[in-house]
């Protein structure tokens, strides 16, 4: 141990040296000229006895001439010997060696000005008082912060100790004299479904940061779509990603407004939470419910995305909350109304809402422009959904069900697989036993439920398709599990009785599109002229493009409106009588495929159309005419002609 140390001292010493070597052996020369007293030669410390001061014709001077510091690197000139002496200060030269340091520099671990005196005014060289720190983690000036971090330990007599970890945090304020922040966090892994009882839902799974000016906003994370400008494209869609959006004015001359535009555009590209359906429900005499909601494809089991839904009853538009109309439980898709909305068999209940859907990846684009300049404005919007194809989530394609559903076309009663397994017995399953049997002329291979263990090797998966569409039937049975039974159909084998097939429903991706582009035109400002074109594609299979003929779809909607008062004197607007009209027609083709409805909520019992909708064209012509007078009313007559096949 002490060799060890030797050798470390030696080598530290043999460092030092070769240091010093190698800065002593650096000559440095300055040629000046001497305008004071004091000149500073070098930010180093000078080795003594490497000073030389000479003239400019070559005459070195000795130390009667000047005084040097070697440890602060200054020489001080005696002028008056260079007076008597009558030698020149015009024009000096040095030479001179530096050490690698500068001794003189103040070098301390702590500063001195920190040591205070106590209360007897006596100080301790030895102490260091050290500043307190603020241990926020969330410290930030200029934002405003709310939320609650929670750590919890959970354990049992039966159960392992769980460590349980929950933030939840939002932030709020300005990052600088131009860009704000909102924030919203939280590191739950499963997202909360709050309960659907209260007018006002806080939604604890919404993670987003947004960054914003006076004209533009950024939002990263969970976000909702809402209607844009125009008629035929409606959506309200909760998405997460990013959207984009900016509002810029284009000044013409600042002296004529009519030259001045105002340009907004935005732009989102997300994943979609959520597949929009729409549910009509007949009401039953003296039930307030829980009605179930079902999905888009007559799904059963379904996740309500929070606060999507919509509910009218006889077409007006219910509230939420116990104290209200109406109270849904999103997890089971239910709802019940209160004991403010009675309920009775004449009832007209729809619901529109948005639910969890992961048989596919979805993503969603949207694209907006819109454009305003005194009398004109434009607008123009892209939408896109569609499933990933190739990455589906819940259910797991083979190649063969690939090429199945590239066959089938838009025929989705066909994308059904078998849905049997043969396998060894196991008394605590429902087992079947495969035969063949015959009824009428005809053979029927089928399975019957069994608890042989020589004959019951098969599990089945039975899928509802229907009332009079499938082969077997649910029977009433003490095994541990739904047992079905084989139901013979008619002699001819045309009419089935059950409800019930061994196959499993495969679900097929689908795109949805849709482009609009209209104008507004002022004629004045009591004229409005309002032309809107859409174009929609609804792909119900992208697997196959057999029957792609029915996806495009085309709509188009104008209207005219007039105000034309009565008398020029508008120096009292509540005794202007107002003559209203108006003119407008639409025209939707018979494959337009809406991404969200579009229409007042009552258009189907307004025309008596029933729930099945025309395979046809549909044209729309309306016109209407009144008065109106500020401040008393408004009397008017319309006309409407709805036109289909």
């Amino acid at each position: 141990m002490i060799l060890r140390k030797i050798i470390l001292v030696v080598l530290f010493l043999f460092f030092c040296i070769a240091v010093n070597a190698q800065y002593a052996g650096a000559i440095r020369t300055r040629q000046f000229f001497a305008a004071g007293d004091t000149i500073l030669l070098d930010s180093l410390s000078l080795i003594p006895g490497s000073f030389k001061l000479t003239t400019s014709g070559g005459r070195l001077l000795d130390t009667s001439y000047y005084k040097i510091n070697h440890a602060e690197g200054f020489v001080i000139l005696n002028r008056v010997k260079f007076l008597e002496d009558s030698v020149s200060v015009d024009s000096l030269k040095v030479s001179y060696k530096t050490f690698p340091y500068l001794f003189s520099s103040e070098t301390r671990h702590k500063d001195a000005n920190r040591i205070k005196a106590d209360i007897q005014g006596n100080t301790n060289p030895f102490s260091y008082n050290i500043e307190s720190k603020n241990d926020d983690i969330f410290k930030m000036d200029g934002l405003n912060k709310s939320g609650s971090i929670s750590r919890g330990i959970s354990f049992g007599n039966n159960q392992d100790v769980v460590v349980n970890s929950n933030l939840n945090l939002q932030l709020s304020g300005h990052l600088n004299n131009n860009v704000d922040i909102l924030l919203a966090a939280t590191d739950n892994n499963i997202p909360v479904q709050p309960d659907g009882n209260t007018q006002q839902l806080q939604e604890f799974d919404k993670v987003f940061i947004q960054l914003s000016n006076l004209n533009t906003k950024l939002i990263a994370g969970d976000f909702q779509l809402m209607r844009p400008y125009g008629y035929f494209m409606n959506f309200n869609k909760k998405a997460q990603g990013v959207s984009f959006s900016t509002i810029q004015k284009i000044n013409g001359e600042k002296k004529d407004p009519a030259k001045q535009a105002v340009y907004k555009t935005g732009a989102s590209a997300a994943v979609s939470r959520g597949k929009f359906a729409r549910n009509q429900i007949q009401g039953v005499e003296n039930n307030q419910g829980p009605y179930r909601l079902r999905g888009a494809e007559n799904e059963p089991f379904i996740i309500i995305l929070s606060g999507t839904e919509k509910v009218y009853v006889d077409g007006r538009l219910m509230d939420r909350g116990q104290e209200n109309d109406y109270v849904i439980n999103y997890n089971t898709s239910e709802i019940s109304f209160t004991a403010k909305q009675l309920i009775t068999k004449d009832k007209r209940i729809v619901v529109e809402f948005q639910y969890s859907d992961k048989n596919f990846a979805r993503s969603l684009f949207h694209f907006a422009n819109e454009f305003e300049q005194n009398k004109l404005k434009l607008h123009l919007h892209v939408y896109s959904e569609q499933d990933s194809k190739n990455q589906s989530l819940q259910q797991d394609l083979s190649p063969a069900q690939k090429k199945l559903l590239s066959e089938i076309g838009d025929t989705l009663s066909l994308a059904v697989t078998p849905s049997f397994d043969s396998i060894a017995f196991n008394s605590n399953e429902v087992l079947y036993q495969k035969k063949d049997t015959l009824s009428g002329a005809q053979t029927y291979t089928i399975f019957v439920y069994s608890v042989d263990s020589s004959l019951a090797h098969y599990r089945v998966t039975f899928s509802n398709v229907g009332a009079g569409k499938g082969n077997y039937n649910q029977v009433v049975s003490s095994a541990n599990g739904k047992v079905f039974q084989w139901v013979p159909p008619s002699v001819t084998g045309d009419t089935l009785y059950g409800s019930y097939e061994p196959v499993i429903r495969l679900v097929t991706p689908k795109q949805k599109q849709m482009v609009t582009a209209g104008f507004d035109y002022f004629f004045s400002k009591n004229s409005k002229l309002s032309i809107e074109g859409a174009i929609s594609k609804n792909d119900i299979n992208t697997f196959s493009s057999a029957n792609s003929n029915d996806d495009a779809g085309f709509g188009l909607k104008m209207n005219f409106d007039n105000a034309k008062p009565f008398t020029k004197n508008v120096s009292d607007s509540n005794s202007v009588i107002t003559l209203l009209t108006n003119v407008n027609y639409e025209y939707v083709q018979k494959y337009f495929s809406p991404i969200e409805r579009y229409r007042s909520i009552e258009f189907e019992r307004d025309w008596n159309r029933g729930v099945v909708l025309q395979n046809a064209d549909q044209h729309i012509v309306g016109a209407a005419v009144g008065i109106a007078k500020k401040g008393t009313g408004t009397i008017g007559y319309k006309f409407n002609a709805f036109l289909e096949s």
